[in-house]
């Protein structure tokens, strides 16, 4: 495949980690499955990406695609309804089989499905009636649910993602996670309008223990009801450092470009609006590549 990105931006794509790609199959219409994924981040030299899906495990689908294609592909669980929410047991088979990433709920976050028309592509196929993931209980602390997960993320050395939850549960959970000794915590587009974390709520949740704040692509798109503005990604960038940020895209969905193209257009973005090819760099490659344990 041959994109139109000018060589500064085709050297940066040399040696990328995507750590956030939605891939077909799944309910949701994608633009492409987990071997063409793989295949084309491969022909653009890429290192290595992250499949995700809300609702199963892509543990095993990323090895077949790595089989396939000689590839690193790295498959996720995400802890939603659908695996049993706050399910210790799905972790665990999930991170025997090589899942690197463990995102807390997303579609069925409590506070996604509070402010679901902001990413109405998603919420139509969720209906009615669902209750909402909590992960507080009535008095603020944790639900004892999480605890035993830290420790198997904490075991296989893997990365807690944050998902689609509040920043009042966010707060409690880095703390908690960073406290059993979980090494690896990303908050999940802090910036995304329907979270719409502050500066000071980014700040406060890397000084409790966060590692990466990841900034994704697909916030600015059509493809969320209420996109932010490009220059938001930069500036939540620029604010704490590209050492404590992860570029990722967040891609795969069938109204946006193909994840490899997406995320040249992000970095292009980036180098339009001032970061600086070493900072591109450490959040698209080494920052990533850390997160992985690929070193």
């Amino acid at each position: 495949m041959k994109l139109r990105f000018d060589s500064k931006v085709l050297g940066l794509l040399e040696g990328a980690i995507d750590l956030h790609i939605h891939s077909a199959p799944d309910i949701y219409p994608r633009i492409l499955n987990d071997i063409e994924l793989a295949r084309l981040a491969q022909e653009m030299g890429m290192r290595a990406i992250v499949i995700k899906n809300h609702f199963d495990s892509t543990a095993g689908r990323a090895r077949l695609a790595t089989d396939e294609t000689g590839f690193p592909v790295f498959g996720a669980i995400t802890l939603n309804h659908s695996v049993g929410g706050l399910n210790p047991h799905a972790v665990d088979f999930a991170l025997k089989l090589g899942a690197k990433v463990v995102w807390l709920p997303t579609l069925h976050a409590r506070k996604f499905l509070e402010k679901k028309d902001h990413v109405k592509n998603l919420s139509q196929a969720l209906g009615e009636g669902i209750a909402g993931i909590s992960l507080l209980r009535e008095d603020g602390s944790l639900r004892e649910e999480l605890y035993p997960i830290f420790e198997r993320i904490k075991q296989w050395d893997a990365i807690l993602a944050t998902g689609h939850i509040s920043i009042e549960e966010a707060r409690v959970v880095v703390r908690e996670a960073a406290a059993c000794g979980v090494n690896k915590i990303v908050v999940t587009h802090p910036l995304a309008s329907f979270l719409n974390y502050s500066l000071d709520d980014m700040k406060e949740l890397l000084d409790l223990g966060a590692t990466y704040l990841e900034h994704v692509y697909n916030d600015t798109t059509r493809q969320v009801g209420h996109p932010i503005p490009i220059r938001a990604l930069y500036e939540g960038i620029r604010a704490v450092g590209a050492e404590h940020c992860i570029m990722s895209t967040d891609s795969g969905q069938w109204l946006n470009p193909i994840p490899v193209q997406q995320f040249g257009i992000y970095i292009q973005d980036m180098l339009n609006l001032g970061l600086s090819e070493r900072e591109i760099r450490l959040m698209t490659s080494l920052n990533p590549a850390q997160a992985l344990g690929i070193g």
